[in-house]
């Protein structure tokens, strides 16, 4: 099939990306791209030259929470430089200002959760640099909750006691909850104090491709009863529940109309996790972790490609409100319910 990768004129939001370097942001923009959720800083295998000395300091918070500080401040002197074209989006009256100015909305998030502290003693800290999402878990338990590798066992012990104190100082300061990475029991534990929709911002369903990351219905029933989001992945493995083979665009498809027909369009949303362009991942990251043979699903590799999954949605049966919701406006919708 012949794609057209034209810039749209749909709005397109990003619910969770890693491309944070200079050039990554101005092809998002020239792409078309209207803004994304920057997942700055990873609680996975950085700065980790070898899995004994990664073990060794995993559990400590305080080494994640000076290295985003390092990247927030290199992230800061691009947001001056480009304070004309990119918007940090500290609340929704921001976001709803860039949207309509057609500038870059770029919400500052991260994934894992370990730098807010044990005691979430650099929340506030955070909060006022403009931190505005944190997913709780990477692929490890934390001191924040059980993670998907705990799922069916007794270490699935859900949401701490500190989780849950997050969770409300999030909704209070209309920050973004995001679950994905957390174990069955973690997500439930949420869905049940949580005044506000979450997000699992880079997902799909597990019908379809049989892994943990991945949502069983029920999940996402639940997901669509808190007027929730699920982003969906662009990894090739969790499209397809398979590794090393590459995933294609119509593999996507069926997880949009999937997840349509079971919780409704208005659950969706796009969480390609463009991992490559985070520099601080340590050069052996993909061999220590046993994924030197990634890939994310065919044309649609990075963010000049976004646009070549139209045509195909259209070609599916796929109404032009659908395409729209799916590209940016649940995005918008949840950012205005939670912000």
């Amino acid at each position: 099939m012949k794609l057209n990768s034209k810039k749209s004129n749909f709005n397109i939001f990003l619910a969770h990306d890693h491309m944070r370097n200079k050039d990554d942001i101005l092809r998002d923009i020239k792409s078309g791209v209207s803004g994304k959720i920057l997942h700055l800083e990873l609680d996975g295998w950085i700065d980790a030259p070898s899995k004994e000395i990664y073990k060794k300091t995993y559990n400590s918070s305080h080494g994640f929470y000076e290295r985003y500080l390092k990247s927030l401040s290199k992230l800061e002197l691009l947001l001056k430089e480009k304070k004309d074209s990119i918007v940090l989006i500290r609340g929704k009256s921001d976001f709803n200002n860039a949207k309509k100015n057609n500038k870059f909305s770029l919400i500052l998030g991260n994934e894992g959760g370990k730098i807010v502290g044990e005691n979430l003693e650099n929340l506030e800290i955070l909060y006022k640099r403009g931190l505005r999402h944190i997913q709780l878990n990477w692929a490890m338990k934390n001191f924040l909750s059980a993670s998907q590798e705990e799922e069916g066992k007794y270490s699935d012990t859900g949401l701490s006691k500190i989780g849950e104190k997050l969770i409300f100082e999030m909704n209070s300061k209309g920050m973004i909850i995001d679950v994905s990475h957390s174990s069955p029991i973690s997500i439930k534990n949420v869905l049940k104090i949580t005044k506000k929709p979450i997000i699992n911002s880079h997902s799909g369903s597990r019908v379809l491709s049989n892994k943990p990351q991945n949502l069983y219905d029920s999940q996402i029933k639940d997901l669509a009863d808190n007027n929730g989001l699920l982003a969906l992945h662009f990894c090739s493995r969790l499209v397809l529940g398979v590794n090393d083979k590459q995933s294609n665009i119509p593999d996507i498809i069926k997880h949009v109309e999937y997840i349509r027909n079971l919780a409704g369009i208005d659950i969706l949303a796009l969480g390609p996790d463009w991992i490559l362009g985070d520099e601080s991942r340590d050069k052996n990251y993909l061999i220590n972790t046993n994924q030197q043979n990634i890939t994310w699903t065919k044309d649609l590799e990075d963010s000049s490609k976004i646009n070549n999954i139209i045509d195909p949605l259209e070609k599916a049966g796929f109404k032009s409100i659908e395409i729209e919701k799916l590209l940016g406006e649940n995005f918008t919708r949840f950012i205005n319910d939670v912000m």
